[in-house]
């Protein structure tokens, strides 16, 4: 089945068809690392997840790279607000960020450069840009001409002119900075430290790099000068994506990507959910109450090309509706594997029209929404189907593309989330202390045996009884 995808490039759909045959370069713009990662990272990240798992379950060899921005002025600032060295900050949520998504399913890219890894090779970069032409340096700043490259606003549709007369608009009473480029809209390549502040040596002086160069210099070095899939939030197409594009052509003389995807945003009562704007709910913060498959689905129900509505109503509610795929995905019990399951012909058939019509979803630019839309219909045949052999089977299958999607379907409905599991465990210290002023003893033990067989060690003092995981 042919993929197509929607190429923000050309503006339309296309025939996925990659450089090389069957192998795929992927890159996806990642995380600058400032802060705890919030509802909309999870569906950019939890999206191109999904396209690479659905890339190599159709055959492709995938190598995918995401990075992590671990240098930056949001870095440096916040670092400033709370007092410690900038390294420090982006370490502390470097590790956040794996956690959740780790904890979100996110299956690890192939590569996961840092910024600050790649100084050496950024600083060869804007060289090389500098010896063609097409860079400049100018009071310790490195500036790539806009003016040198003629396809500039192609990705985002932007028309050159015009945009120099906005940006001229704009720096008028900014005298500097209006000193110090050749045109107003030109980019930094470069950016010269302040004293005292991070920064690296370099043939322009101590300094630090832009952020639209690190993407395109760990794309050379890690996939190639030219890679198939270049993604990304709709926030990124103008200017980093666009600044991508001119730099690394500009020196490569070649596409930097064949196809480019971009996602919507996230939105709280229409607007942008942003850490900018204050209006953001952290990963973390979510999972005390939902699961990953719950977060993962609530994302995925949606086009990734149109924006989300968030409500903690519609979260609930997607909650509410998982339970039907894990009562259809419990019937393929401890088991993966189909092999040799046996299945009667009319179930084998439901199932491979579910395949069908999962690929054929999937294939149309990664329609997610109506993928899960064929996963709800077959997980309701499923729970309908007397045969325990032909349920078997179908769970199986269903599982499989479940998987696809980065669904675990591990059932939760059992389960207790920490807030609530504290809250029994409090009560049952509180029917422990009744029973012991009653001189009910034997309760009393019974109570304190059974926790601490829970992994609940429970400590008994004159300033009253505390507990403690073990």
């Amino acid at each position: 089945m042919t993929i197509q995808v929607f190429n923000t490039l050309s503006g339309k759909k296309e025939d996925f068809v990659p450089i090389s045959g069957k192998k795929v370069l992927m890159y996806a713009c990642g995380p600058t690392v400032y802060d705890l990662s919030h509802l909309g990272h999870a569906r950019t990240f939890i999206i191109w997840d999904v396209v690479y798992r659905y890339l190599k379950s159709a055959g492709y060899d995938v190598t995918f790279a995401r990075n992590i921005t671990d240098v930056d002025d949001k870095i440096i600032n916040r670092a400033k607000e709370v007092g410690i060295g900038p390294e420090k900050l982006a370490r502390k949520f470097t590790y956040s960020y794996w956690h959740d998504m780790a904890s979100l399913n996110v299956d690890f890219p192939d590569y996961e450069p840092r910024a600050t890894e790649y100084i050496t090779q950024m600083i060869a970069f804007v060289e090389q840009l500098i010896e063609g032409g097409n860079a400049y340096e100018a009071g310790g700043d490195v500036y790539f001409d806009v003016s040198s490259f003629k396809e500039y606003g192609k990705l985002g549709k932007q028309d050159l002119e015009q945009l120099l007369v906005g940006a001229r608009e704009q720096v008028i009473n900014q005298d500097a900075l209006s000193a110090l480029k050749k045109t107003p809209v030109d980019f930094a390549l470069w950016k010269r430290a302040a004293e005292g502040e991070l920064g690296w040596a370099s043939p322009w002086g101590r300094g630090r790099p832009g952020w639209h160069l690190e993407c395109s210099t760990m794309i050379k070095h890690i996939l190639g000068e030219s890679i198939d899939l270049h993604v990304g939030g709709e926030d990124l197409v103008f200017p980093h994506h666009e600044n991508e594009i001119a730099q690394s052509e500009a020196l490569h003389k070649k596409p930097l990507a064949k196809y480019w995807l971009h996602n919507g945003f996230v939105q709280i009562s229409s607007e942008k959910m942003s850490k900018s704007l204050g209006n953001f709910s952290t990963i973390r913060d979510l999972l005390t109450t939902f699961s990953p498959d719950t977060i993962r689905l609530f994302v995925l129900q949606t086009h990734y090309r149109n924006p989300i509505d968030f409500t903690l109503e519609s979260l609930a509610a997607t909650h509410a509706g998982i339970q039907r795929i894990l009562k259809a995905a419990s019937f393929a019990g401890t088991s993966q594997n189909g092999a040799g399951v046996e299945a009667s012909p009319a179930a084998l058939s439901v199932a491979e029209k579910f395949k069908s019509d999962f690929n054929e979803a999937m294939s149309n630019d990664f329609n997610t929404a109506i993928a899960i839309s064929h996963l709800f219909q077959f997980a309701d045949a499923i729970n309908k189907t007397k045969d325990e052999k032909d349920r078997h089977f179908q769970a199986l299958v269903l599982v499989k593309h479940a998987s696809i999607l980065g669904l675990t379907l591990e059932d939760r409905r059992l389960q207790i989330d920490s807030p609530l599991g504290s809250k029994l465990v409090d009560l049952l210290l509180n029917l422990r202390q009744e029973a012991k002023a009653k001189k009910d003893f034997a309760s009393s033990d019974l109570i304190r045996k059974s926790l601490t067989d829970l992994g609940i060690n429970v400590m008994d003092s004159a300033a009253g009884v505390t507990w403690e995981r073990i």
